[in-house]
C-alpha cells in the first residue's frame, strides 16, 4: 500500500462513453452547460439573452415548429437577417433585434407551397450571394413552359428558296450580236418542270422564275411558301453549280446568298461530313445568326423554378420568379432542355461563378456570369463557359442531396456515397472530372457543413447518431470522414435535424428539435494532430424546444418554442469573458444556468498502453481543484444511495469561501464524483488533483 496522487490538466476533451479505464484523463461521463477550452479551461456556458418573442396572439399565422430556418450576415455592420420559410409562406427577420423586417406581416407564394405530409424543414434549400438569395422547393416538380415560339417564321420548313449564284453571258450570230446565258429550272414533287428561265441577268432570271411557280423574288432569291404537301427542287444547265434551292434545310453556310433579302427567315444547317457539329439554325436578319429551330417550346416555368428572395434599398425584401434564359440555338436534340425538367431539385448551391442545382444523379451549372442561363450559347461549338450538365459516375443507383465547395473542388452528397467534382484547369464542360470519393451513408434531413478546410455531416443509426468530418488526409489525395463520436457512440441521439457551426471558436452544434438540448463540439487542431475533441451538452429551460440553431458572428441564435406556443430569438455569446464575475449566469435573466460535470471513475495507469490497472484497488483521500478566483461550484459525491455536497460558498447569501480540499474518502469505483453550480455564478475550471491510497492485488502464475 502506498499513497499516490495525480494532476489532471483540465476536463477539455468533454464527454466519453468508453471504459474508464480507456479514457484520456481530461475526459468525463457527462458534461452539461459548460465550455471546455484548452486555453481557457472549463467553464459554465454563457447565458442565453432573450432578443425577441413572438407571441400567439399577435401572429396572423403561426409560425409553427416546422419552419425551415436560413439566416446570412451582409457584412455591413450589424445587417444580419433570419429568413423563415413555412408551408405556403415566409418572412424575414432582423437577426439583432429579433424584429420582422417587413412591415408587413407573413408573406404568401405559391411556390412555398408543399404537399400534404411534407415538412418545411426538410423540403427548402437556400444559398445567398451578395443580397440575393436563392430558395429551392425540393417538392416542385420542373417543368417547361407549354408555350411554343414560332421564331418569326412558322412556315419555316414549308419555304421554298431557289437562289440564282451565278450567271454568264455568251454571245453569238453575227457580230456576236445575239447572247444567251445558263438555263434555271425548277421541278415539282413528281419531277414535272414548272419553272424555267434562260438568260445573264440574276435579278430578271430570279423575277420570271417567281413568276412560274406562283412566288416571289428579292434580288437573285425566289421564294415560294408551300402548301405543306409541296415539295419543289431546282437546277441549272451548268451542272446545277450556277444556283443553290432548299426547302427548309441546306447543308452549309457557304449554300447561302450573303443577302437572302428576306428578313426574318430560319433555314437549318445540316451540315456534311466535314463538319464537326450537328446540325444548327440560322435567322437571316440583315446578316445570319444562329438561332432555335421554330415550334419548340424554350421557356422554363419559372413558377415551378427556384425563386429568389432580395433584399432590396431601404431594407426590405421581396420574393420574386426568376426570369430564366430561354433556349436561344439548336433543338431538342442539340440543345436539350437541363436534366433537372420533369424532376424536383434538390439542392441549390454557388460555384466558381456559376448557379448550381442538384437533380436525381445530375449536376447542372449554369453558364459562367450568366446565372439563368442553363442552355448553350451555341451548338457549333462548345465553350469554357458553357452550362454543364452531368450525372455522377457510380454503378449504383444515386440520389444526389448536397454540393459543399470543398479543397477548392466541389464535395457532393449522395444517399450513400460522396463524390469529388472538380476540373485540371478552369471549370468548363470540356475539363471536367467527378470521381466517388467515400462511400458514407447520411442522414439526409441534416445538410452538411464547412467549418474551415472541413466539412461535417451526419449518419444514422438505429438509436443514435455518427457524426462525421471530412477532411484531405495530409500528403495524400485522398479524403476520408473521422466518425469524431467514436469515443461516444450513443452520446448524440437519432433524429438530428439541423448541424450550425463556428469557424472562429471550433465549434459544431447539433439539435434534435424536439427537447430543449444542444449538442456541442468542441475541437482544436495542433497541426496534424487533433488536441481536442469534445461533445457534451447545453440545455435550456426543460419545457422549452430549440427548434433551431444558427450561427453568426461570435453568437449562436437560439430560436425557442415556449410551453404557451409563443417562439422566441435567444443568443448564447461564444466568446469567452475574460472576468466571469461581471456576468449573471440566468438564461433569459431569469433561469440559472445549471452545469454539471461527471468525473470518470480514476485509476492508476500501468504498461505502455497506459490503460488504468485492473489489479490495483485505489481508496481516495481528497480532492483538489485549481479554480480562478470567485469561482461558485459544489463537488458532488455519491456512495450508493448516500449523496454529500460540499460548496464553496455560503447558501444563505452567496458568500464567497474560496478554494480548499475536498475530502472524498473511499474507492474510487465506488464513489461518483460531479462539479455542480446551479447558481447564477460562474466557475472557471483550469486543473484538478487527487491523493490516495493504492491496494495492489496479489496474482498467482498459472
Amino acid at each position: 500500500m502506498g499513497l499516490v496522487n495525480q494532476t489532471l490538466p483540465g476536463l477539455y476533451n468533454g464527454v466519453s462513453q468508453q471504459p474508464d479505464e480507456l479514457r484520456l484523463d481530461t475526459q468525463v461521463s457527462e458534461m452539461i452547460n459548460c465550455y471546455p477550452s484548452l486555453v481557457e479551461g472549463t467553464q459554465k456556458r454563457l447565458p442565453a439573452a432573450l432578443i425577441h418573442i413572438d407571441t400567439e396572439d399577435t401572429e396572423s399565422i403561426d409560425m409553427g415548429d416546422d419552419v425551415f430556418i436560413h439566416t446570412y450576415d451582409r457584412g455591413a455592420g450589424n445587417e444580419r437577417y433570419i429568413l423563415v420559410v413555412k408551408d405556403g409562406y415566409w418572412r424575414s427577420y432582423d437577426a439583432d433585434t429579433g424584429l420582422p423586417v417587413q412591415t408587413m406581416d407573413w408573406q404568401s407564394d405559391a411556390y412555398l407551397a408543399l404537399p400534404a405530409g411534407a415538412k418545411a424543414s426538410e423540403s427548402f434549400s437556400m444559398v445567398t450571394v451578395g443580397d440575393t438569395t436563392y430558395i429551392v422547393n425540393k417538392t416542385k416538380t420542373t417543368a417547361m413552359s407549354t408555350t411554343t415560339d414560332d421564331n418569326g417564321d412558322p412556315s419555316w420548313d414549308k419555304n421554298f428558296y431557289y437562289w440564282v449564284k451565278r450567271t454568264t453571258e455568251i454571245r453569238y450570230g453575227v457580230d456576236a450580236g445575239s447572247t444567251k446565258g445558263y438555263t434555271y429550272y425548277i421541278y415539282d414533287a413528281a419531277g414535272t418542270l414548272v419553272g424555267n428561265e434562260m438568260g445573264s441577268d440574276s435579278v430578271t432570271l430570279a423575277g420570271g422564275l417567281a413568276t412560274d411557280i406562283g412566288g416571289t423574288s428579292k434580288g437573285s432569291v425566289v421564294k415560294r411558301t408551300s402548301s405543306g404537301t409541296d415539295v419543289y427542287t431546282g437546277s441549272d444547265s451548268w451542272g446545277s453549280q450556277a444556283s443553290e434551292s432548299w426547302q427548309g434545310t441546306v447543308k452549309k453556310m457557304q449554300d447561302l446568298p450573303n443577302d437572302l433579302g428576306y428578313l426574318g427567315a430560319v433555314i437549318e444547317v445540316s451540315g456534311d461530313d466535314k463538319n464537326a457539329f450537328d446540325n444548327f439554325y440560322v435567322k437571316f436578319d440583315g446578316t445570319y445568326k444562329e438561332t432555335f429551330r421554330p415550334g419548340l417550346a424554350n421557356d422554363l416555368d419559372a413558377t415551378t423554378m427556384p425563386h429568389i428572395i432580395e433584399r432590396k434599398e431601404g431594407g426590405n425584401f421581396t420574393m420574386t420568379p426568376v426570369a430564366y434564359v430561354a433556349r436561344k440555338v439548336g433543338d431538342i436534340d442539340t440543345a436539350p432542355e437541363p436534366t433537372f425538367i420533369g424532376k424536383g431539385i434538390t439542392d441549390v448551391f454557388f460555384y466558381k461563378n456559376r448557379l448550381g442545382f442538384l437533380s436525381g444523379d445530375n449536376i447542372i451549372m449554369s453558364e459562367t456570369g450568366e446565372y439563368y442561363n442553363f442552355f448553350p450559347t451555341t451548338v457549333t461549338d462548345v465553350l469554357d463557359s458553357d452550362t454543364i450538365d452531368v450525372a455522377v459516375d457510380s454503378n449504383k443507383a444515386v440520389h444526389l442531396n448536397y454540393a459543399l465547395p470543398f479543397n477548392k473542388e466541389l464535395l457532393v452528397f449522395g444517399d450513400h456515397a460522396q463524390f469529388i467534382l472538380s476540373a485540371s484547369k478552369a471549370l468548363s464542360p470540356k475539363d471536367i472530372n467527378i470521381q466517388q470519393s467515400t462511400a458514407y451513408s447520411i442522414n439526409t434531413k441534416v445538410t452538411p457543413i464547412t467549418l474551415g478546410p472541413n466539412v461535417f455531416f451526419v449518419t444514422e443509426k438505429q438509436n443514435s447518431s455518427i457524426v462525421r468530418e471530412y477532411y484531405v488526409v495530409p500528403d495524400t489525395a485522398n479524403n476520408t470522414a473521422a466518425n469524431i463520436t467514436s469515443h461516444c457512440p450513443s452520446y448524440i441521439p437519432d433524429g438530428l435535424i439541423k448541424l450550425a457551426g463556428s469557424e472562429k471558436h471550433d465549434m459544431l452544434f447539433g439539435i434534435t428539435g424536439i427537447d430543449n438540448k444542444i449538442y456541442v463540439y468542441n475541437f482544436y487542431w495542433q497541426g496534424e494532430e487533433k488536441a481536442q475533441s469534445a461533445w457534451h451538452t447545453w440545455a435550456i429551460e426543460s419545457d422549452e424546444v430549440i427548434f433551431s440553431v444558427e450561427v453568426l458572428g461570435s453568437k449562436l441564435l437560439v430560436m425557442v418554442a415556449y410551453p404557451n406556443g409563443d417562439k422566441a430569438l435567444e443568443t448564447i455569446d461564444l466568446e469567452l469573458p475574460k472576468d466571469i464575475t461581471t456576468i449573471d449566469y440566468q438564461d433569459d435573466g431569469t433561469d440559472p444556468v445549471e452545469s454539471r460535470i461527471e468525473m470518470s471513475k480514476w485509476g492508476v495507469p500501468s504498461g505502455q498502453s497506459n490503460v488504468d490497472s485492473n489489479r490495483a484497488s485505489l481508496i481516495l483521500r481528497d480532492l483538489r481543484l485549481s479554480m480562478d478566483i470567485n469561482s461558485y461550484y459544489g463537488v458532488e459525491v455519491t456512495r450508493g444511495a448516500v449523496v454529500n455536497t460540499w460548496l464553496n460558498y455560503e447558501t444563505t447569501d452567496m458568500t464567497f469561501i474560496g478554494d480548499h480540499k475536498y475530502p472524498v474518502v473511499g474507492n474510487a469505483n465506488n464513489l461518483d464524483i460531479a462539479i455542480v453550480n446551479t447558481t447564477n455564478k460562474g466557475f472557471k475550471l483550469n486543473s484538478l488533483s487527487w491523493r490516495g491510497q493504492l491496494h495492489l492485488k496479489g496474482s498467482r502464475g498459472i
